[in-house]
Parts: C-alpha cells; structure tokens; sequence
C-alpha cells in the first residue's frame, strides 16, 4: 500500500477550541488543495451532540465527507469534560487533570468518540498524553502515572472496535521527549503514536534519531521546523523529507502524511500562509513518493 498524503480540516479555520470556519468549509478547502484524505476534531466537531448520539454525529460528517470524495485518517480530541466551566486553555483538556471525577468523564467521552470513529471509517485517535499540573501540586512522576493508566484502558477499549489510540508527542506532553516516548510505549502495549517531526527539530535532534518512533507510528504530520521554530515556511526549514520519506517506506508504514499547518496562539504557529505553505509541501513530498 502506497503512501498517501492528506491535510487535516483543522487546518483551517481553528482555534483549538474555537471554530472560526465551518467544517463544511474546512473540508471544500482540503478538497480544493487537491486531496483524498483529511482529519476531523477539535472545534470542528459538535461534542455534546457527539456524546449523545455519536452515529448521528457520524452521520452529519459523512454527509460533508462523501459528496467531496475525502475519507478520514485520523481525528483530534481535547477533552471539553462537562466539569469545565471555561475553555481557556486546550493543554488543560488532557488525560492527566489531577480530578478523578474529570478523567472518568473524559474516558466516557473518549468511548463516544471511538463509537464515532469506527462509523466514518476512521482507524486512530489522536490526542495529547497529558501535561504535568503544576498549579494543582501535581508532579511529573504523578502526571505520568495517570497517563500511562488512562491510555492502557483506552488502547483497551479501542482495540475492541479496531480503532487506535495515537498520542502526539509535543514538548509539554508527558510523552515530550524521545526518551520519555519511548518509556511510555514500553509501559502501554498497543499504544501508537502521531509522529511529526517538527516537534524535535527545537530539541536539537536529527532526523535519524526520531526514526527510532516509526514502528509505533499510526499516522504522521509533516510541516517544516528548525531549531527556533516547530512551524516555519519552507524556505526556512531543515527538515529533510527526502530522509523522512524513505524511512517511513523502509519501515514498511503503510498509512498516510497530513501535511498539518496550522494558524493557531501555540508556540509561534500564527504568522504564515496556511495554503501556500501546504501546496509548497505537497509538491516537494509528491516527488518523494
């Protein structure tokens, strides 16, 4: 099975939690751009709508999908639980909030949203491992632990419906860097990752050392990064796709590469063309295929 490149509609037109463009709207851009795959989630999905009837979700989204010819390879979720009276904040929507009562709802939420995957034929979940909260006493170790054991029981219960659990390593995620990775893949069987490179180009590492993550790799992002910058123009990376590529192929990975730009207040991913960014990438991986 030959690799295949797509662009997730949270691309476009997304703050995270805020939906600034309609998912219809998202899903004719990634058309427009001249690809077959995409990714759903974060505010471009009507979660209370979703947890109380996630194929009638499923439903509303094929209605957009289909017509356009887009199949979907992955999904996001930042976990809005109802014990959240504001959404400041996506990185505190995470598996590892310190309260019992919100964990159990997130993985109430987590099993709606397996439901509505396996409806449109999505085949992985990507979320966040978590973040360490400081404000509330908690510790790394502490954060870890409560990781480690809400991914278990998600890699679990996914499995059950063959959809896969892909955390996205980020740099304040329990998973944020190659050796806390690979601590966590060998403490939960099963579990995949999200793999994008751009987020170990400001740590200083290579290429060849972040091949180390590919058997575990259920999808893959790809956008330029530096050592400065996790996102930055073509012109301005050191990202080398060609390497990265044939990895994946001499890995034997069989999915597909989102090409994610993204225009939202992290970490300095606000000031380029989403568009032209992401036609620029497409033609140079389209000559690595």
């Amino acid at each position: 099975m030959a690799i295949g490149l797509g662009v997730p509609c949270w691309s476009f037109g997304i703050q995270h939690l805020k939906g600034l463009l309609p998912l219809e709207g998202a899903a004719q851009i990634v058309r427009a751009l001249g690809f077959d795959h995409t990714a759903i989630g974060w505010a471009h999905i009507d979660w209370p709508a979703l947890r109380a009837d996630p194929i009638a979700e499923a439903d509303r989204v094929r209605r957009i999908m289909e017509p356009l010819g887009l199949d979907i390879d992955d999904s996001f979720i930042w976990f809005k639980n109802k014990y959240l009276d504001e959404f400041v904040n996506e990185l505190k929507c995470t598996v590892t909030v310190p309260d019992k009562r919100m964990r159990e709802d997130n993985f109430e939420m987590y099993k709606s949203f397996v439901a509505f995957c396996q409806a449109v034929g999505c085949p992985g979940i990507t979320i966040s491992s978590g973040i360490t909260y400081k404000d509330d006493g908690q510790t790394y170790e502490q954060a870890y632990e409560i990781s480690r054991d809400e991914m278990r029981r998600m890699v679990d219960y996914g499995g059950q419906y063959d959809v896969e659990l892909r955390p996205e390593p980020h740099s304040e995620s329990m998973m944020g860097t190659l050796e806390r990775c690979q601590r966590m893949l060998d403490d939960v069987p099963g579990l995949m990752v999200s793999l994008d490179y751009s987020h170990f180009m400001p740590q200083g590492h290579s290429e060849e050392e972040v091949d180390v993550l590919i058997p575990r790799a259920g999808h893959v992002h790809a956008r330029q990064a530096n050592r400065e910058r996790l996102q930055c123009r073509l012109e301005d990376g050191i990202l080398d796709f060609d390497h990265i590529i044939g990895a994946l192929k001499k890995h034997g990975y069989e999915g597909n590469v989102a090409l994610e730009y993204v225009c939202v207040n992290y970490r300095g991913c606000y000031d380029i063309d989403v568009i032209t960014e992401t036609l620029k990438l497409k033609n140079e991986l389209e000559g690595y295929l």
